[in-house]
């Protein structure tokens, strides 16, 4: 093993997901990607199970970067739901089960031995907007539409907060008040009509109710579905698909106009692993949002497409670890 002195001290970057772990080394300096690893979130092993697996990870990828001289000086971390900032445990996570209360700095800081601060996941994507290049979007909002929907709110360069937890969960907004259960508990909640997770469910349903559709063949050939056969069927027109991209869409647009019409913002960002189905909900949402955006002039607000892509999460938990001022 190399016995280099380490010269540079860089952060690490992790945004652990409802389906993906995406992880970043970071010279915060230089604003270069030293490294950058994909793991699974293999949800249905536990909390602890998980943390264990990704502290192996980052410790053994800790090491090589010491041998190239590089030292790790803390750790940021974004995880789905809402999340104890000062405390570092995450308070509710309906796309992580059993992770109610789960102390994830404490666990992380026993195994790497590294500061480690605890965010959203979400939080740290519209904060990563902002730190790299997105400072024109104004105040605005980020929708990361993944497993779940995750919001957060980016309000004079700061991330909005409340009572020292993250705020700006849009995807329990109320939408259907009579609609399906979310795994919040909730019944119609926008996470129930417009998450890659709930996508597939209701492709599925729909599948098994007899409706017509290419997705037919994905399904009975692969057992299940994902989101990018969706996507694929509706580029190819498939008619189900089509659809459960204008709900979808029609969606959005209800749960950004009431946050924009509430707080006169002037940008929605959208994110996530669903936001590659842009062509295909975009159209819906702007329809839908022109004719709720009542008390706002169309040539005021703006929703754009997130340019950063996988590891925007990941980034933004490396920043946010760094600039003390944004905690």
């Amino acid at each position: 093993m190399s016995t280099v002195e380490p010269k540079i001290e860089a952060v690490i970057g992790v945004d652990i997901g409802g389906t993906n772990i995406k992880i970043v080394f970071v010279d915060p300096r230089q604003g270069n990607v030293i490294d950058q690893v994909d793991l699974k979130t293999s949800a249905e092993l536990g909390a602890d199970a998980i943390v264990g697996e990704l502290g192996t990870t980052l410790a053994a990828m800790m090491l090589k970067a010491r041998g190239d001289g590089i030292q790790v000086g803390v750790l940021g971390v974004g995880c789905a739901g809402v999340i104890d900032i000062q405390r570092g445990s995450v308070l509710v996570s309906p796309n992580l089960p059993g992770w109610e209360g789960f102390p994830l700095q404490e666990k992380l800081i026993q195994i790497l031995r590294i500061p480690v601060r605890v965010f959203n996941d979400v939080d740290c994507i519209g904060y990563a907007e902002y730190r790299l290049g997105g400072s024109e979007l104004g105040n605005f909002l980020c929708i990361a539409l993944g497993t779940g929907v995750g919001g957060s709110l980016i309000l004079g360069g700061k991330v909005w907060r409340e009572r020292g937890t993250s705020a700006g969960e849009i995807g329990h907004m109320t939408i259907q008040p009579d609609g399906e259960r979310c795994l919040c508990g909730n019944r119609g909640c926008l996470e129930t009509l417009a998450s890659a997770g709930w996508l597939v469910r209701r492709a599925e349903e729909r599948l098994r109710q007899g409706f017509a559709s290419t997705l037919r063949d994905d399904l009975e050939g692969n057992g299940s579905l994902k989101a990018e056969y969706i996507q694929q069927a509706a580029q190819e027109g498939d008619g189900l698909a089509q659809e459960l991209f204008n709900l979808v869409g029609t969606s959005l647009a209800i749960a950004i106009a009431n946050v924009v019409q509430l707080l006169g913002i002037q940008s929605v960002v959208i994110a996530g692993g669903l936001a590659n189905g842009w062509d295909f909900f975009i159209g819906p949402l702007q329809k839908e949002l022109n004719q709720r955006l009542t008390m706002v002039r169309p040539p005021d607000f703006k929703v754009v497409r997130t340019e950063l892509g996988h590891y925007a999460g990941a980034l933004g938990a490396a920043y946010l670890a760094t600039e003390a001022g944004e905690l």
